[in-house]
């Protein structure tokens, strides 16, 4: 794969970023309806993206993915908990357990930008691992 194709991919994760936070600065314009929609768009559009690296994590060199398989199936593990904690207390609409459930809701969002942050981390680690890689291939077949 070459630098470029490295590069442009590691910057659709900073316009998704930037799309994300457009549309993040947006929702509070938005109705109770309105931002239903959004959500659910927008865990369907995350459960596709989950299901595509898990294609992806299949597909890929047992060595090199255990460990990101491993991440992914606690990720994954971790987001269905999440979500069925979530769904199970927005059946309890008493105000205190609504501002509750703001609360966690909140956390699991900070949760997610910090892994988030942290997979950029990585990626970027992954990118210039693999450009450091590259060149010293092509040094030594010199």
């Amino acid at each position: 794969m070459a630098n470029t194709d490295l590069n442009e991919r590691f910057e659709k994760v900073s316009e998704k970023a930037k799309t994300a936070t457009d549309q993040l600065k947006a929702a509070s314009e938005k109705t109770k309806d309105q931002l239903d929609s959004d959500v659910a768009a927008a865990r369907e559009k995350a459960s596709a993206a989950a299901e595509e690296l898990k294609g992806k994590a299949d597909d890929a060199h047992e060595e090199a993915s255990s460990r990101w398989q491993e991440i992914r199936g606690n990720w994954d593990d971790h987001v269905a908990k999440v979500r069925a904690d979530v769904a199970t207390r927005k059946a309890e609409l008493d105000a205190k357990e609504a501002a509750k459930d703001a609360d966690r809701a909140e956390n699991y969002a900070l949760d997610a930008i910090e892994f988030a942050e942290a997979a950029i981390d990585e990626a970027e680690y992954a990118v210039l691992d693999a450009v450091a890689a590259r060149a010293q291939a092509d040094a030594e077949a010199v």
